[in-house]
């Protein structure tokens, strides 16, 4: 459940009483409110910054909807369900002394609709002072019958209603110091946000000079950026946020250009496409609710009244952010700006915004702090301001195009007041002229302070320089790799739990992930607090970790996992410019139960109830669909494959007889060669579709059976940029093709000639005939590319289970997997080199970790390492890879769940697997894979530099505590069948022994002699040297029998010693008694939570202390009248037993000591 800070909240409910009694009977917000009350209705997540949910996220850190709090005097009631009740009563315990007012908890009542409850409240409410005003937020209306209701209420109780809105903003308005770190960090990343992504985004889109994105797409862009995992590792925030859940907009960035601007806070990003002349950004960042902003204002060829504008607006800025004290009043900030613009250019003073800003924190805008002319409260230490001032109708006279004249100057901070003055939080984002203008005209020179962007060359195209220059590689490369840390880290855990995983099961699945049994529900998630934050609210989401879909279903995002989803399907229409997404469900009816899939079992299961067939998706801007679109198959592909392959038998050889359609039309394609070739030549043949596989007949008569259960990977690539068009075919079990073991088949036809003549001459480029020859080889190459395709289709449609993969060519790479250089691309399930023979097909399910070699920038190549799950295979390397490929293979192996490493030289891979395989569990329970990360190491190696204590040698606190562990364990051992045994055949000859002071005399002096040795914790399995249970009288076999009782009993003593020497609490579990009660008679009370130990007849613990004999010797104690059970065991429930005791111990009472008492003997 949710867990409130108890201190923060009584800390702050004593600041909101200390306010109101500070404001009674004085002009301002509290000074005639009797009582105040909170109401908030049903949740409406298109209301933001109501104050109601503010005053609760200040007072509990959470929203509690349908709630009403009721601040009376003394006494603070919370009317709300069950479930937030619970929530609540958690502050009940942590009630500090002296606090002003307590807390009571009214559930809300279903059977009257609460009628009494509001009826009981409004009558607390007459009883809080003078009874008569009560403050509520009368501009909030909140939504739901229940809240209805209760306004209802209110109004007929006769009490008179004020406004407590203006309260609560001077309540919140003076910061704590955590919150004022809280608005520090989303201060600091606005400032980043707009000066590190969005002002290089927007000198990209001018640099290219083909501007067709609008003003909402690019705010569109923000709000993705900043829900992207990449945020905080892109604006190096990742050490001072850590948790980027709590990352938010405060509002959808406002970016205007092109002659229309509003100044105002509300103002929107319009449909109109982005002009090269002036921009204004502004946007805000929230961080665990609190808000912040930051504004600038761009100029693209700017004119010199411009630039004296924009330095106008900056002085102003500064006079503002001056006049900004403790104890000067809100209206001093917008005098300083104005005077400022007055005495330098007055006619700008019209055009100057109506206020210069607003208080700031958990309301983006504080209404009763807005900086105007007007506003006369008082400015505290601790307040929060967003300082913003502008210029709006300002035109530019030399503008080359009429969307250019028109144009506004504006400039915004956040900032802090503090008993100095204020301070400027925002200034991360840089403002001055030569930060924010650009001079990019071949044709106008240069102004003094802006950025000269030089064109390179002759013609229209002019490249930015300055702030749009390119970086360096390594630079890319340590972006890249920050972005993906967070994530590679957490598979670096994951692989060895997988690993460890599999060693357990021994011949297991190789991906190490369990597969839910077929009559399993699926389940995506445990409950909706486990949805991904990185889903945005109104747009398909897939989370291949989950293997599910979000879909928003009435503005509700509704899971779905991945298993449940038949096929999913795209179309566009052109006529209305939509794009429908079709998502096509698992139902039953469908004869989905022969497929094998979880979710259409699940469907059959439960075809009793109504389902879902089928959701339409539609949107204007299609990107958001078609990335879903391509997960969403992506996804099914991957789980698909992964669970047919625990399907299959894995040791299958023999492949089952092919089976031939028989009435029904067979499928072929003609002419087409086969590699490796059934007589090692080259020849044309056919290629049939079966029954359950596919058949290859040469001209010379040669047959070739492939069925589809054997089939583990197949691939269509198309003859695009390639000579070839083929079907590719990995083999689960490899067959005979002539006289070897093949597991890849290939079947292909050749489009164009693969090698020219050079004896012949060259023909001209208008050559009839080479044009002719072109036009023949572009005909067959599509023709061949259809025909494939469609023979590709129709034998999914035959297998059902089976998909071709088509190589994502863009991804692609060259490097040398064997000899000879190649062009290697990933596809959704593997990673193909299908053209030059020997293939490379490698499974990304097979795929361990990954490990780049010669990874040093000055190189232009490097190496990968694919290391297999299973470990007798040996590594695969593909060389010589371009550097620049280096980050797009980091992020395709990152978004397939893979784990890399990288490193500066090259490894001896033999001498590292024979070392895994000779202790695969002893390796994966150590360090596993960590040798590789050479960062990590450097680390760990300083860490252990610092600290010259082995992280193995435990100290004296945790071996003793582990061995008392060991000593329960042992202890645990005893049964009560060996109890009884060993209690019928001891004897109680020390009963007739000595007394207890000479017992006493002869264990000091025993100790003198001894020197008062304390044995160490150990497990009991030697005698201590001052033990003195046995008694002199006793025979050679009483003392073997005594003997064996005190094995048992030291490793208790032993561990009660040691924490007794230490000063510290005994340890949990070092004696096994749970619970004892006094002694009477011969009964005592024993919990029998486990066996009691044969030897051990009571336990006592005391607090008093005033003499301590040797740390190891049983003490004996016979009245136990009148103690009291002290920790650890206090509290315990008790299971009483009733177990014979000797009454009249020879020992005789002993003095109370910080000890366990332990009776060494048993009677008969």
């Amino acid at each position: 459940g949710y867990t409130i800070d108890g201190a923060t909240f009584w800390a702050r409910l004593g600041r909101l009483y200390q306010l109101w009694e500070e404001g009674r009977g004085k002009e301002g917000p509290w000074a005639r409110l009797d009582a105040l009350v909170v109401d908030t209705g049903k949740y409406d997540e298109d209301a933001m910054y109501l104050k109601s949910a503010t005053l609760q996220q200040w007072l509990f850190a959470l929203e509690l909807p349908e709630t009403v709090l009721v601040f009376t005097q003394g006494l603070v009631y919370a009317l709300c369900s069950p479930k937030k009740g619970q929530i609540l009563e958690q502050l009940l315990g942590s009630k500090p002394p002296g606090a002003p007012a307590g807390l009571l908890v009214v559930q809300r009542n279903k059977a009257d609709k609460d009628a009494a409850n509001y009826a009981d409240l409004l009558g607390k409410v007459k009883g809080s002072r003078d009874g008569k005003v009560v403050g509520m937020l009368l501009k909030e209306q909140p939504q739901g019958e229940a809240a209805a209701a209760f306004r209802a209420a209110v109004a007929a109780s006769g009490l008179e209603q004020a406004d407590a809105g203006a309260a609560i903003s001077d309540l919140l308005a003076a910061k704590e110091p955590a919150e004022l770190a809280l608005v520090a960090k989303a201060a600091k990343l606005s400032a980043r946000l707009l000066a590190q992504h969005v002002q290089p985004s927007l000198e990209d889109l001018i640099d290219e000079g083909n501007i067709t994105k609008t003003h909402a797409d690019l705010a569109a862009d923000i709000e993705d950026f900043v829900a992207s995992k990449e945020l905080l590792s892109k604006l190096k925030l990742k050490e001072e946020i850590s948790d980027p859940s709590n990352v938010d907009v405060c509002y959808t960035p406002i970016i205007q250009s092109g002659g229309q601007f509003s100044l105002k806070v509300d103002a929107q990003s319009d449909d109109r496409p982005l002009h090269d002349s002036v921009i204004t950004v502004s946007l805000g960042a929230r961080y665990r609710s609190y808000c912040s902003n930051v504004g600038r204002t761009f100029f693209i060829n700017p004119t010199k009244a411009q630039e004296r504008e924009y330095a106008l607006a900056l002085e102003a800025q500064a006079a503002a952010v001056g006049a900004l004290k403790a104890g000067a009043q809100a209206a001093d900030a917008y005098k300083a700006a104005a005077a400022v613009v007055e005495a330098k250019n007055s006619r700008l003073l019209g055009q100057l915004t109506k206020n210069v800003g607003f208080g700031t924190g958990l309301e983006f805008r504080e209404a009763a702090y807005v900086l105007n002319a007007k506003n006369a409260r008082p400015v505290r230490a601790g307040m929060t301001f967003v300082v913003s001032v502008g210029f709006e109708g300002l035109e530019n006279d030399r503008a080359k195009s009429g969307r250019g004249r028109g144009y506004a100057v504006f400039v915004s901070d956040t900032v802090v007041v503090e008993e100095g003055g204020a301070k400027v939080l925002t200034d991360a984002c840089p403002k001055a002229w030569k930060d924010v203008s650009y001079s990019i005209d071949e044709e106008e020179e240069p102004r003094a302070g802006g950025k000269e962007n030089k064109p390179k060359g002759a013609g229209p195209s002019v490249e930015v320089t300055g702030r749009t220059r390119h970086r360096n590689q390594q630079a890319q490369h340590q972006a890249v790799d920050e972005s993906l840390r967070e994530h590679q880290t957490e598979l670096e855990a994951q692989v060895v739990e997988d690993a460890l995983r599999r060693l357990d099961r021994g011949a297991g699945r190789q991906d190490g992930r369990p597969r839910a049994a077929l009559t399993e529900v699926p389940v995506a998630y445990p409950s909706p607090d486990s949805f991904p934050r990185e889903a945005l609210p109104n747009q398909v989401f897939v989370d291949p970790k989950a293997e599910a879909v979000l879909v928003p279903i009435f503005g509700t995002m509704v899971p779905f996992h991945i298993s449940t989803i038949k096929n999913v399907s795209k179309s566009e229409d052109s006529s209305n410019k939509y794009t429908y997404l079709r998502i096509n469900f698992n139902a039953p009816g469908q004869g989905l139960v022969q497929t094998k899939e979880a979710g259409a079992a699940v469907a059959e299961r439960f075809k009793a109830l109504d389902s879902l067939r089928e959701v339409t998706l539609r949107a204007r801007d299609p990107q958001n669909l078609n990335k879903a679109f391509r997960l969403i198959k992506e996804l099914r592909n991957r789980v698909q494959r992964r669970d047919k392959e625990e399907d299959e038998k894995k040791d299958l050889v023999q492949q089952e007889a092919l089976r031939m359609l028989s009435g029904q039309k067979v499928y072929r394609l003609r002419d087409v060669n086969m590699r490796p070739h059934p007589s090692g030549r080259k020849s044309a043949g056919t290629l049939e579709l079966q029954a359950n596989g596919v058949r290859y007949t040469s001209n010379k008569g040669e047959r070739v059976d492939i069925t589809f259960r054997n089939v583990r990977n197949c691939f269509f690539q198309p003859a695009t940029k390639e000579v070839l068009v083929l079907l590719h075919f990995h083999l689960h079990n490899g067959i005979m093709v002539g006289k070897k073991k093949q597991k890849d088949i290939q079947f292909y036809v050749e489009v164009m000639e693969q090698s020219y003549a050079l004896d012949q001459g060259r023909r001209g480029g208008y050559d009839p005939d080479e044009l002719e020859e072109e036009q023949r080889e572009r005909a067959l190459r599509n023709r061949m590319n259809t025909e494939f395709q469609n023979f590709a289709k129709r034998i999914e449609e035959q297998a059902k289970d089976l998909e071709f993969d088509i190589p994502y060519r863009e991804l692609g790479f060259n490097g040398v997997p064997h000899k000879t250089t190649a062009f290697v691309m990933p596809t959704v399930n593997a990673l193909v080199e299908l053209i030059e023979p020997p293939w490379l097909v490698v499974n990304i399910a097979d795929i361990e970790i990954v490990h780049f070699e010669r990874v040093v920038f000055g190189l232009k190549n490097f190496d990968i390492v694919i290391v297999f799950k299973d470990i007798a295979r040996d590594p695969i390397h593909i060389n010589t890879v371009d550097m620049a490929s280096l980050d797009s293979i980091k992020t395709w192996l990152d978004s397939c769940n893979i784990k890399f490493y990288e490193g500066t030289a090259n490894l001896h891979w033999p001498a590292i697997m024979k070392t895994i395989r000779e202790d695969p569990r002893g390796f994966y329970e150590g360090d596993a894979w960590r040798f590789l990360d050479l960062g990590a190491k450097d680390s760990e190696d300083d860490e252990s530099e610092s600290e010259p204590e082995s992280e193995f040698q435990p100290t004296s606190d945790e071996g003793e505590e582990e061995e008392d562990s060991e000593d329960e364990d042992d202890d645990e051992d005893f049964d009560e069948e060996e109890s009884s045994e060993a209690e019928g055949s001891l004897d109680s000859d020390e009963s007739s022994g000595k007394d207890w002071e000479e017992l006493e005399r002869d264990a000091v002096k025993e100790d003198r002699k001894k020197g008062d040795e304390r044995p160490k914790a150990g497990k009991g399995k030697t005698r201590r040297p001052d033990d003195d249970s046995a008694s002199d009288g006793d025979s050679e076999e009483d003392r073997r029998k005594k003997k064996k009782k005190e094995v048992a009993l030291g490793g208790g003593m032993q561990a009660a010693a040691a924490a007794q020497a230490r000063r510290a609490p005994v340890p949990r579990g070092a004696l096994s008694a749970r619970a004892w009660e006094p002694c009477s008679e011969r009964t005592m009370s024993w919990n029998p939570a486990r066996p009691a130990p044969r030897e051990v007849e009571a336990v006592r613990v005391t607090a008093a202390a005033d003499t301590m004999a040797s740390a190891g010797t049983p003490r004996a104690h016979s009245d136990c009248r009148g103690a009291a059970l002290s920790p650890p065991f206090a509290g315990r429930p008790l299971n009483p037993r009733p177990i014979p005791v000797h009454a009249d111990c020879p020992r005789g009472p002993a003095s109370h000591v910080p000890w366990y008492y332990v009776h060494g003997r048993l009677a008969k």
